[in-house]
Parts: C-alpha cells; structure tokens; sequence
C-alpha cells in the first residue's frame, strides 16, 4: 500500500436505493477522476467500492493524502458523509492476487468460479 503515500482512507456514503449498476458507473468515474489528478501530479489510488445492502451505505477505498483523497471523490461527484482514516484490508495477501482477483469486495468481479 506504499505506493500513493502509504495511508488508506474511505469514504462512507449514506446512499439508499443504490444497487450494483451505481457502483460500476461510480467506479468508472471515480478511476477517470484519479487518471486526471495523476496527470496533475497527484499521488492517488483507488481500490473500489462496497455496497452494504441492508444498510445503504458504500464504502469508496482510496491510498494517498487525505487532501488528494478528499479532492478526488468531490471530483467524482461521491455522495460522501465523511473520509475515514483505514487500517489495511485484511482479505488482502498482496500483489500476487491481483491477477487473481479484479477487485472482488471492493469492486466486484472474480476470475474464479461462482
């Protein structure tokens, strides 16, 4: 997680009615947001998002400076109530499962069977 600055933020959005359909449409222009701040000079990444159903809440998970974190998602136009400071994602073992794994939890797509 070193490569945008080392610190993990998400944003927490209250966001009733969204369904998967406005996490990929969120994904989508909150990666463009993040392309646009790297041509900047911005150090971001962006790592995806996570629907809590039954809560109505998505949760945006973001590496950089909660300055650029705060800039990015206000680009992106992310209904957020807060940006909270994270520890790392314990389902995460690393690089090696990137290939494996698009972004599943946060984000939402597998290589391996359902």
């Amino acid at each position: 997680m070193a490569e945008a600055g080392g610190i993990s933020f998400v944003a927490e959005c209250y966001w009733p009615g969204a369904h998967q359909d406005d996490l990929r449409e969120l994904d989508e222009r909150v990666e463009a947001c993040v392309a646009e701040l790297a041509l900047e000079g911005e150090r971001v990444r962006y790592l995806g998002s996570m629907l809590m159903v039954d809560d109505e809440v998505v949760l945006c998970l973001f590496e950089g400076s909660l300055v650029t974190v705060q800039r990015a998602a206000e680009r992106a136009g992310i209904p957020f109530g807060r940006i909270l400071r994270s520890a790392g994602a314990p389902w995460s073992d690393g690089a090696e499962r990137t290939s494996e794994v698009r972004s599943y939890g946060f984000g939402a797509t597998t290589t391996g069977p359902e």
